[in-house]
């Protein structure tokens, strides 16, 4: 018996799942005479299917599963009737499946099935067959499961998002299709992770949301009515800031220019005013519009106000020439008079020919001797260059010897300095500048001195004398630039210069280096005398000092030859 058992086990081994499942079923009866089932003489593959579907008819309640260990197993009813002889076939066959060659006893065969029940047969599914669905799984209960065994797919994740304004990550996004591929950073999960990370969002939320500034309202926001412009965006922005500066309203601004009142409207700000008046597209746009002024934006309604005034163009240019004139002098006044005085002194000053030739001596006297013979002048500029010439070994300047005798014998000559002090102010002042500013200024004003005689009466009270008094402030300013052009003629008659090549700023600077030499030298000589003072009266202490000593040693030597 067990060799026959063994048989038949190796025997089911060696064929296929086709041919067993076909000897399972020719092995099936009927219940009441064995009558085999004619209705399953199909292919051998349609076999099985059949099977299960008749069954499932007669006996849709029963469970059907497939056991690894016992092969076929089916729990049905117990139902009158005889036990169909298909019982020893299932057991048996069960017993083939469970048993392994390395452990011969075998355990007991199940108990036989009622009579009158049929043998369940496990679903096959097929390619090509219309087989009943499945239900789904249900999720693991199992949290450290990751899910790829258990059958249960992972629950999709809920997006965080935030519930504040957060700042913003500045990053370069991928295209979906370089992300999704297989070899990919980002397609990759590690291995040694079994969740995935998630960050703390509420700390992020608390440390990147974008604070409320002090302005935002946490209530409804009210929905501004979006105001009408026809000035462009960088202009309409200039004129804004330009109107706020005056912290008053745009009907308040126009009065002021109406009434030609300067207090708040200075040279600066009436330049800018220029720059931003309306053109004659802004003008038309302006003409035009027929709604409701107060849905236009501020710089619009301040033009409407300044359209309103008559000739404010030419208002607006005779209130800032009368300011640009009033600084302009204010300016060039105490220049003009500095020149002038300058000029003045070098032509009166007494002390300075005398210097000068006190200088010619000494030079023919050191040039003795030369080709050149002896010079009757020299130019003013070699004032400077007396620094240049040393006089002994003691590296004493021409000009320290020179001084050391003005202060022995001319002791007037030592005012000379003084009388210099408004020419070294005078020093540095571009008069050539000065005259075109009062020139171009002077232009303006006859400008529009005609614009006014053809203006309105109103305008001319207005601004008729205002611009007057300018224009004859500025005309007594050209008056002065005409005097000091006469007072260059005349230096350069006075100092041996080209009157087309002198040039004022050149004799000025000259004039102010010389004293500042002049004055250095002085202070030298004096600190030069005072040290050789203090070093005569060491040289008479200690003489004093050694005296005394040779007294007190002699002394002693008369003493002791006694």
């Amino acid at each position: 018996m067990a060799d026959q058992h063994w048989g038949r086990n190796n025997q089911s081994r060696k064929m296929g799942p086709g041919q067993a499942m076909e000897n399972l079923l020719s092995s099936m009866h009927c219940s009441n005479h064995h009558k085999t089932v004619s209705r399953r003489s199909v292919p051998k593959v349609n076999k099985c299917i059949q099977v299960n579907m008749d069954l499932e008819e007669e006996n849709p309640n029963a469970d059907l599963s497939l056991s690894p260990t016992t092969g076929l197993s089916g729990k049905s009813e117990h139902c009158p009737g005889n036990t169909p002889p298909l019982q020893k076939g299932v057991s048996s066959s069960s017993q083939e499946h469970s048993v392994m060659p390395a452990l011969p006893p075998q355990p007991p065969a199940p108990p036989p099935l009622p009579p009158g029940c049929k043998v369940p047969l496990p679903s096959v599914s097929m390619p090509g067959i219309n087989t009943p669905l499945l239900p789904s799984p249900l999720p693991c209960s199992n949290p450290e499961c990751t899910h790829p065994t258990c059958g249960c797919g992972e629950q999709p994740h809920t997006k965080k998002t935030p519930m504040l304004r957060m700042k913003v990550l500045h990053w370069q996004k991928l295209p979906s299709d370089v992300v999704r591929q297989s070899h990919s950073i980002w397609a990759v999960m590690p291995s040694s992770s079994k969740e995935p990370v998630e960050p703390d969002y509420t700390s992020l939320e608390l440390l990147f949301s974008v604070p409320p500034t002090p302005t935002e309202k946490t209530g409804p926001k009210i929905k501004k009515t979006k105001e009408i412009t026809f000035i462009s965006p960088k202009k309409n922005l200039l004129l804004s800031i330009f109107l706020k500066q005056f912290k008053c309203s745009n009907e308040e601004i126009t009065a002021m220019i109406q009434k030609g009142d300067r207090s708040k409207l200075d040279a600066e700000i009436l330049k800018q005013l220029l720059k931003l008046l309306p053109e004659d597209r802004e003008i038309n746009s302006l003409k035009s519009y027929k709604e409701e002024k107060s849905q236009l934006a501020n710089a619009d309604q301040f033009y409407l106000h300044l359209l309103e005034v008559p000739s404010y163009q030419l208002r607006i240019e005779c209130m800032l020439i009368c300011e640009e004139t009033k600084i302009l002098l204010e300016c060039l006044w105490p220049k003009i008079q500095a020149i002038r005085t300058a000029c003045e002194t070098i032509l009166t000053s007494h002390r300075l020919p005398v210097f000068c030739h006190l200088i010619l001596k000494v030079g023919n006297f050191l040039n003795y001797g030369r080709h050149t013979g002896d010079a009757e002048g020299f130019k003013i500029s070699a004032l400077i260059k007396l620094t240049e010439t040393k006089a002994n070994q003691n590296n004493i300047t021409l000009l320290h010897h020179i001084l050391e005798e003005v202060e022995k014998n001319h002791t007037d000559l030592l005012q000379l300095p003084r009388d210099l002090d408004f020419v070294s102010k005078a020093a540095g002042i571009h008069i050539d500048i000065m005259q075109a500013e009062a020139s171009a200024n002077l232009k303006k004003l006859l400008e529009i001195e005609k614009c006014l005689l053809v203006s309105t009466d109103d305008l001319k009270i207005q601004h008729g004398k205002s611009v007057q008094d300018s224009l004859n402030a500025s005309k007594d300013l050209q008056k002065e630039f005409a005097t000091i052009e006469k007072k260059k003629e005349e230096l350069a008659v006075y100092l041996c210069e080209d009157r087309r090549k002198l040039s004022l700023e050149d004799v000025f600077s000259t004039m102010k280096t010389f004293r500042e030499i002049f004055l250095k030298t002085l202070q030298e000589n004096q600190e030069r005398r005072e040290q050789a003072a203090k070093s005569e009266k060491r040289k008479k202490q200690f003489k004093g000092e050694d005296t005394k000593r040779l007294k007190g040693e002699y002394g002693k030597y008369n003493t002791f030859n006694n």
